[in-house]
């Protein structure tokens, strides 16, 4: 059968705290334990960085991390990849954003960093995502800024299209829903490109890959594994690129899809 490799988002899929679900179902913690004890790997696939992972999350002991969309990945502690934002963007964004008014956060591994932790606008981010505070810095110097990935929230439309104008060549943007933040990640860098680097460096097939998500950027990772699950959430634009869906994050979704799929 060989070693497989099951990849998960977090947001929407593992917990959903927008939705107030802070915590991690006690089947999908036994799932993943059994993914580990049945000889397979289980890899966390998020927009997040590891610095906006709370303990939560990281108490599962994932096998790997690909993180900030696929921009960072690490196993057993070591970088494999770290695709991050050159200084040159930083400089331009910082510089907008100072001109503009729009609060940003750069996200980076260890730390990562904000315009103001007196904004109104980045203490809701925070409590909405349940980020933890203590990896955060005000550092705005771009020499000293390690990150590859951004948030920028915007107070108005035209704000937006000037960040857009400016990014658009090589960033994507993703809408938190419900919130004016959006998720500013590589084009070229995804979920997916993390999971084929991260299937080549372990010699893993991709028809021993599984993966489950529910938000737009786990389209391509989702037609990329073998056995794509969207959640019962999920966006119906995932959904229709899915192998199948499962139940959603309040129902024991992951669980039953593993089950299904004759993996536990």
């Amino acid at each position: 059968m060989g070693q497989k490799a099951v990849f998960f988002d977090v947001d929407g899929t593992l917990i959903d705290c927008a939705n107030g679900m802070e915590r991690v179902l006690d089947s999908t913690e036994q799932a993943i334990t059994k993914i580990k004890k049945n000889g397979h790997l289980a890899v966390l696939a998020t927009g997040r960085p590891k610095s906006f992972l709370d303990k939560e999350i990281t108490r599962l002991k994932f096998d790997a991390y690909i993180t900030s969309n696929g921009a960072y990945i690490e196993m057993n502690g070591k970088a494999l990849y770290n695709r991050k934002i050159d200084i040159s963007t930083l400089d331009k964004v910082i510089s907008m954003c100072n001109s503009e008014g729009i609060d940003y956060i750069f996200e980076g591994q260890d730390l990562s960093y904000v315009s103001d932790f007196n904004s109104n606008n980045i203490k809701n981010l925070l409590q909405v995502f349940s980020i933890n505070p203590n990896n955060l810095t005000d550092i705005n110097d771009s020499n000293e800024i390690s990150a590859n990935k951004m948030v920028l929230i915007f107070n108005n439309d035209r704000q937006k299209k000037l960040s857009i104008s400016l990014l658009e060549d090589k960033f994507n943007f993703m809408n938190h829903p419900g919130l004016s933040s959006y998720d500013v990640y590589f084009k070229d860098c995804t979920k997916a490109d993390g999971i084929k680097k991260f299937a080549d460096n372990l010699n893993i097939s991709i028809d021993n890959t599984i993966a489950f998500g529910d938000g737009i950027n786990d389209i391509e990772m989702l037609q990329t594994v073998k056995y794509g699950i969207a959640m019962g959430n999920a966006n119906e634009k995932l959904k229709k690129v899915a192998y199948f869906v499962t139940n959603d994050v309040f129902s024991h979704g992951i669980y039953n899809g593993l089950e299904r799929l004759q993996i536990i």
